[in-house]
């Protein structure tokens, strides 16, 4: 197969011809996912360092277990699966790390190259405010696509605690947004004062 029609061909199609030794099918798996799996990835970890190291253990486990790869699944799900699970796994191992997603800023975080001004009126930015699991279900559901049932089979939970996660971080999402929209209109009103009025506060 030519690598126009390579690039063509749906992951799925590229991982059944990984399967079947296809290296240059894999190479672009690789090359689709990386950076999804790194956004999703910092936020479990909180360090963008062992988020690319998981990424990387992530295409390593996909690779080791690629002959498991069954035609009807939907490949995203199925590497996913693998990256929530090593992240757990890497959890487990460091808990210092949850510690410091805490305070992990912004800038640190790979999802956005936007300076800090503009990373504030991000969606994404402000979803990274939400707890580790609020903003994992908010990213595979609207970044990856996935369904509910997808989401809870790549986070090991019930769909019903899925469609609660769903509901908690969009109303949390919602709150935080509103919160910048007042901030700014706040900002905005004391720019537009009139220039009697600041010569007035400064006793001219």
């Amino acid at each position: 197969m030519d690598e126009t029609a390579l690039k063509a061909s749906s992951s799925e199609e590229l991982a059944w011809q990984s399967k079947e030794g296809c290296q240059a099918s894999f190479a672009l798996l690789v090359e689709r996912y990386a950076p999804r799996l790194l956004c999703f990835l910092s936020r479990r970890t909180g360090n963008i360092h062992d988020a690319e190291d998981l990424v990387q253990d992530t295409f390593v486990r996909a690779f080791e277990n690629i002959h498991r790869y069954r035609k009807t699944w939907k490949f995203s799900t199925w590497l996913f699966t693998i990256a929530a699970r090593l992240a757990t796994s890497h959890h487990r191992k460091a808990q210092a790390a949850r510690e410091f997603s805490q305070t992990c800023s912004y800038t640190e975080c790979p999802s956005t190259i936007l300076s800090r001004h503009e990373e504030r009126q991000s969606l994404w930015a402000k979803a990274m405010e939400l707890s580790e699991n609020q903003y994992s279900v908010l990213w595979l559901k609207y970044a990856e696509g996935l369904s509910v049932k997808e989401i809870a089979w790549v986070m090991g939970k019930s769909q019903i605690n899925i469609k609660v996660l769903l509901y908690r971080a969009r109303a949390g999402l919602a709150q935080r947004l509103q919160e910048t929209v007042v901030e700014q209109h706040s900002v905005d009103r004391f720019r537009t004062k009139p220039e009697s009025y600041v010569m007035k506060t400064k006793g001219a």
